[in-house]
């Protein structure tokens, strides 16, 4: 049962205020009582630095209750909102979801489908963050142009831009 309050608690602790949200290992996870558990529960683990939701209150002692949410230090995820991915031998084999909306998709026959409303649907950009390949939504593919010129030849397929020149690797 709930316990109503018209103020916020003020923890004065290093431990988590709800045991269950830490736990030392899987099989911790695993051992959390069926009448303490619902689904959306998130439980951090120790061992792997992994943090887990329950998705299914029946299998709460096995991996297949669970999803991984995120993994060790410096990783994302949301804490809010719907935005899932998934792997499947079969049919689609990646997909990145937001509620019913896949704006990446790549199936079991290597069609890969990036869609969206963003200027551009494809980015590529260097490690000084300065786009070096973009596909804008109108289909017009732009190459970085370069300040330097070449002093090999382009490589085989290789297409290169500067100011003045356009260099295609040929057989």
């Amino acid at each position: 049962m709930a316990i109503n309050t018209i103020q916020g608690f003020n923890p004065s602790t290093t431990e988590p205020i709800d045991s269950r949200t830490v736990v030392a290992d899987s099989g911790s996870r695993f051992g959390i009582p069926i009448y303490n558990a619902y689904e959306g529960l998130l439980v951090f683990q120790k061992d792997t630095n992994e943090l887990y939701s329950l998705i299914d209150t029946g299998s709460i002692s096995s991996n297949g209750g669970w999803q991984l949410v995120g993994t060790g230090a410096g990783s994302t995820f949301m804490a809010t909102g719907s935005v899932t991915a998934s792997v499947d031998i079969t049919g689609d084999i990646f997909i990145i979801r937001s509620a019913s909306y896949n704006p990446f998709t790549v199936s079991s026959t290597g069609l890969t489908t990036i869609s969206g409303s963003a200027t551009n649907l494809f980015l590529i950009k260097n490690t000084s963050n300065q786009a070096v390949l973009t596909v804008s939504q109108s289909g017009v593919v732009i190459l970085a142009t370069s300040s330097v010129e070449l002093t090999n030849t382009a490589p085989n397929g290789g297409i290169y831009f500067t100011a003045n020149a356009l260099f295609v690797g040929l057989d």
